[in-house]
């Protein structure tokens, strides 16, 4: 269920990441009442490409309602940008840690599994690079995800069927958008497991065309089942992003300014134990990279910088 999910969405938050990391921070934004953001998107395309050895079976999730974990994300990131030439100063981030506490609610005679997840902690690792007081602003600024949290409804491949998100916006401009793109991309990724029924060796494609940051990317993810034992299954997955020449709205750009997308293009893999009947992966690894070119017409001046990153993430998850 959320296992793949939980995949697709990281992939979609590598491109949103790569392009917001170095932006300007905003003033604060004042404390409004939280609101439900959803939306409806296109189902994603899985394409069997291998059905895998025998014996083969159809793999479905099957949770018990009141089924908790705890799970702990870290995130390792890091930049290159430059601009109109210039490189900019590096900036070495921190690794960041996430808490997430995940219950199924309820589960249909039809197999529709309902369940919520929340941020119970985020914090920023400690950093001999960057200065007490650096850091301590990141932490703070990070804390203010805490309490965000997600009810979904999917069916017994994964395959989503609602999703809403409760998005505190008391948090800056940046750290509000991410936390609806958070929202938006579990709406939009969700990578369902084959209809078939498949066995070891197995592959699979899932094709989603999600809006990134109003962003549209075309996201392809490719699974291999490599393990299936005691209800757990093993997969490798490599996934790929790509986006076409287009007008991007991102946070942090001065008023007037436009922004056109040139390039991106993001790659990466990793490998993901799930247990069939709990909420979250037991284990998930990723590593992934991303470049991206863009062109900033500011208002009022003649001519355009060009602005290229590149991005890198490594991302590692426990549950218990």
């Amino acid at each position: 269920m959320k296992k793949l999910l939980l995949y697709s969405s990281i992939c979609c938050l590598v491109t949103a990441a790569g392009l917001t990391v170095n932006a300007e921070t905003p003033s604060l934004v004042k404390q409004q009442a939280k609101t439900q953001i959803a939306s409806a998107t296109a189902q994603p395309q899985v394409e069997l490409l291998e059905a895998g050895n025998e014996p083969r079976q159809e793999l479905r999730f099957r949770p018990q309602a009141n089924a908790k974990q705890t799970s702990t994300m870290t995130l390792q990131m890091d930049t290159d940008v430059s601009m109109a030439g210039q490189t900019m100063p590096k900036v070495d981030l921190p690794p960041i840690t996430v808490a997430i506490d995940t219950v199924v609610t309820k589960v249909e005679p039809n197999g529709n599994i309902h369940f919520k997840s929340s941020y119970s902690n985020v914090d920023v690792m400690n950093s001999s690079s960057l200065p007490p007081q650096v850091l301590e602003a990141m932490r703070s600024q990070m804390k203010k995800m805490v309490g965000t949290s997600g009810s979904f409804i999917i069916d017994n491949r994964g395959q989503i069927q609602t999703a809403k998100f409760a998005s505190s916006q008391k948090s800056d401009a940046n750290l509000k958008q991410f936390s609806e793109q958070m929202s938006t991309s579990f709406d939009q990724m969700s990578s369902p497991l084959p209809q078939e029924a498949i066995g070891i060796g197995a592959k699979w494609r899932v094709t989603t065309k999600p809006s990134l940051l109003r962003m549209s990317v075309k996201q392809t993810i490719t699974y291999e089942l490599v393990n299936l034992k005691d209800n757990i299954a093993t997969l490798n997955l490599w996934f790929e992003q790509h986006a076409n020449p287009q007008k991007l709205t991102l946070p942090g750009i001065p008023n007037g300014a436009t922004v056109t997308l040139k390039s991106l293009e993001s790659k990466g893999d990793g490998r993901l134990m799930m247990q069939l009947d709990r909420p979250f992966p037991l284990r998930a690894n990723l590593i992934a990279n991303s470049k991206n070119e863009m062109s900033i017409q500011q208002a009022g001046k003649a001519g355009e910088a060009i602005r290229n990153g590149k991005f890198y993430m490594r991302l590692n998850l426990m549950s218990k």
